[in-house]
């Protein structure tokens, strides 16, 4: 902040006043020498005020009073020199605002003696823009990288018999093609017609397409699991899937009435109150929580179409039986007006640094 010179005050007088200016400025931030610019904003609020009519009796409560609002003023100035550095060299006002909050932010949890802050927050945000786009170069490889098991997700779960392992890295194809789901795959699509398959398994044709539907499920299964996906019923094994579409089929008994109540709190004691009035289930999703634990999301649309979400957090031991380890019922999903009476500031969103904020960052 550019300085401004000693109001019309003996020098005796304005010197006691920097001096206590100082030991306030001192006390609240030990590591950064910022007593110069707080006493200049504090004395320029100093000649604003009807106190400046009478500077030789500037008080210790003036200065108080006025202090958190004067620390204010040097810490929104700290970040606009910040902003105005990064805006320089990056024309992106959203990335220069991010930049020079985070600069602000470790300026106030710095441990470090900090004497020049003009010339250590042009280092700090120097090197927070390198870093930024140091990690733009690393996010571009990540992209490709999405963009490419994307694909491979397509490929894996588009409708067919055929499944795609091209373009897995080289150690997870080498894990599937060694797999007992793989192997039973390429039996299942190594005969020319499904009839010479069922005479190999020595079942009925019927019998023979549902194995071989199991073994596609199954090593689509352990393609999307090796591949990190966990929110899709793709990840599930043919196993799994019969085992969740039975469950479904005993939550939807329970919302409409046509189950015992004994026999919905042996499952769990929530059940019957978070299925109570869904009849219908018009979507569900899954996702993986860990090994065999998963969150099951059923979705329904009331009679208002109103939808309403209900979230069971499931357990599949080895012979993918299901328990319930917890329910519960979301909220109405929806979009909610604002009421009338309810004021938004106009401030809201904008980076202003409050006296209570930058209190509460100091060497966090």
């Amino acid at each position: 902040m550019g300085e401004i010179g000693p109001i019309t005050m003996d020098k005796k007088r304005y010197a006691e006043v920097v001096r206590y200016i100082g030991e306030l400025t001192s006390r609240r931030f030990c590591y950064l020498n910022l007593a110069d610019d707080i006493a200049n904003a504090i004395l320029v609020r100093l000649i604003k005020s009807s106190s400046s009519a009478d500077p030789t009796g500037l008080s210790a409560d003036f200065i108080k009073s006025v202090f958190p609002k004067a620390v204010e003023d040097v810490f929104n100035h700290y970040q606009k020199v910040s902003f105005q550095y990064c805006l320089t060299k990056t024309q992106d006002h959203h990335l220069s605002e991010e930049t020079s909050q985070e600069a602000i932010r470790r300026l106030l949890s710095s441990k470090h003696t900090v004497n020049d802050v003009y010339a250590w927050l042009r280092q700090v945000t120097h090197n927070l823009l390198c870093k930024h786009y140091e990690f733009q170069a690393k996010e571009k490889d990540l992209y490709n990288l999405l963009c490419m098991e994307a694909g491979l997700f397509q490929n894996v779960t588009a409708s067919g018999n055929r499944v795609d392992i091209e373009g897995l890295s080289p150690g997870k194809k080498q894990e599937i093609l060694s797999s007992q789901e793989y192997r039973d795959y390429q039996t299942a699509l190594s005969f020319a017609s499904l009839k010479d398959y069922a005479s190999s398994l020595n079942v009925s044709e019927k019998v023979a397409q549902k194995r071989k539907e199991k073994a596609i499920r199954n090593l689509r299964s352990k393609l999307l699991l090796a591949m990190g996906w966990e929110a899709s019923r793709e990840i599930l094994s043919y196993n799994q899937y019969n085992a969740i579409q039975k469950f479904i089929r005993e939550l939807l008994k329970m919302g409409r009435g046509d189950r015992d109540i004994k026999q919905n709190n042996k499952l769990h004691p929530k059940l019957a109150q978070v299925m109570n009035g869904i009849d219908r289930i018009d979507d569900w999703g899954i996702t993986m929580a860990d090994n065999r634990r998963f969150r099951l999301h059923i979705f329904h649309l009331t009679q208002e179409k109103q939808p309403i979400i209900a979230t069971f957090f499931i357990v599949l031991n080895e012979r993918n039986h299901v328990s319930v380890e917890n329910c519960k019922i979301n909220e109405i999903i929806g979009a909610r007006p604002i009421p009338a009476n309810v004021q938004i500031p106009k401030e809201m969103g904008k980076a202003l640094w409050s006296y209570e904020k930058i209190i509460s960052l100091l060497n966090t």
